[in-house]
């Protein structure tokens, strides 16, 4: 099941994507929650200790990583890069663990004008694809305020 919560600023979004990751923990179900806010605070709101947040690290802002997987550097202009780049390992990889829930941080672009954000796109559309788990699995995505993205 995947679950994208979002809407208007201040209404709970983070508040109501960390209960619903936590009831499904606690009965069991394999959860991972997504932190997709450019504030992210899911991680204070399900409880996660200072040093398992200080591992997190968006997504978005891994320019390494972007760069293999697409081949190209994020902030370029031109060029080719993929738009399907291999992301199955990433939750595994960049995720954290606390009373049944995993935690992964996608990140958002900053501030406009700093180059193309093609590479980080492609990277984050092609990861929120690829999580699809089996039939009891649980994703909860905590999405910034609006609706524009969806």
């Amino acid at each position: 099941m995947k679950l994208a919560i979002s809407g208007k600023g201040g209404v709970g979004k983070t508040t109501l994507s960390a209960l619903l990751a936590q009831a499904y923990a606690d009965v069991g179900r394999e959860v991972l929650a997504v932190d997709a806010d450019p504030s992210p605070c899911l991680a204070g709101a399900l409880g996660f200790p200072d040093e398992l947040r200080a591992q997190l690290k968006p997504i978005a802002e891994m320019d390494a990583l972007i760069e293999e997987r697409t081949g190209a550097k994020p902030g370029s202009i031109g060029g080719f890069f993929t738009i399907n780049p291999r992301v199955d390992d990433i939750p595994e990889r960049f995720s954290v663990l606390h009373r049944g829930v995993r935690l992964l941080e996608s990140g958002s672009v900053d501030l406009g004008g700093s180059g193309c954000i093609c590479p980080e796109g492609a990277m984050l559309n092609t990861l929120f694809t690829h999580l699809i788990f089996r039939d009891d699995d649980v994703l909860i995505l905590d999405m910034y305020a609006g609706v524009e993205h969806l």
